[in-house]
């Protein structure tokens, strides 16, 4: 959590065999004092994973092997934290940026290093994922070992790095307009505005 540099996580519980899902929103402190909960929660079946709240300059590829790993470090595409979620099958937390990108922009550059590794000759499917797997829970997925045979997901590396090959590939886009601003909310007439202070003129 601390390498991938957010204030607010999203955390999402799925019961593996119906499916019921729930999620809860904490700061990174809120998330640690919640640990043993979760882990309760995830030997009752529940798979736990999580994803930055709000906008971010983070993306997430899973089903990576390590030379597809050794491959995104050697064109400047370091993972800001790996983890091994099975065995021999990894999850890479790629920062784009220390700051807020729109979600197109990541978009693209996740759909760009997916099919680039694609076509690298990976022998998994490498997919775009919104939610990671959290360090020393386990997954409750089809085929997976059950009891103490689980296997836990393992946190491989925490850099926080951004990827140094972010910031050129990222001018080289198209430059995007920017969000629009939140509507004005009108003032009935006769009523009092107040000033940033809270008192009334």
């Amino acid at each position: 959590m601390t390498a991938m540099g957010c204030a607010q996580f999203v955390v999402r519980l799925a019961e593996a065999k119906n499916g019921k899902q729930e999620t809860r929103q904490w700061s990174g402190l809120e998330l640690l004092r919640s640990l043993a909960w979760l882990k309760r929660m995830n030997a009752r079946g529940y798979d736990v994973t999580l994803r930055p709240a709000g906008q971010h300059g983070l993306v997430l590829l899973d089903g990576l092997q390590p030379a597809d790993l050794q491959r995104l470090e050697t064109r400047g595409w370091q993972s800001a934290a790996v983890v091994e979620v099975q065995r021999g099958r990894f999850q890479a937390w790629i920062k784009l940026s220390g700051q807020r990108l729109a979600d197109t922009l990541r978009s693209q550059a996740a759909s760009r290093l997916a099919a680039e590794l694609g076509h690298s000759g990976s022998a998994m499917a490498i997919t775009v994922a919104e939610f990671g797997a959290l360090a020393g829970l386990t997954c409750h997925a089809p085929g997976m070992a059950e009891g103490q045979a689980a296997r836990y997901a393992l946190l491989q590396a925490s850099s926080g790095t951004v990827a140094t090959a972010a910031a050129p590939w990222l001018e080289r886009l198209p430059h995007l307009p920017d969000p629009p601003l939140p509507p004005r909310v009108a003032v009935p007439q006769g009523a009092v505005r107040k000033r940033s202070s809270g008192r009334a003129r």
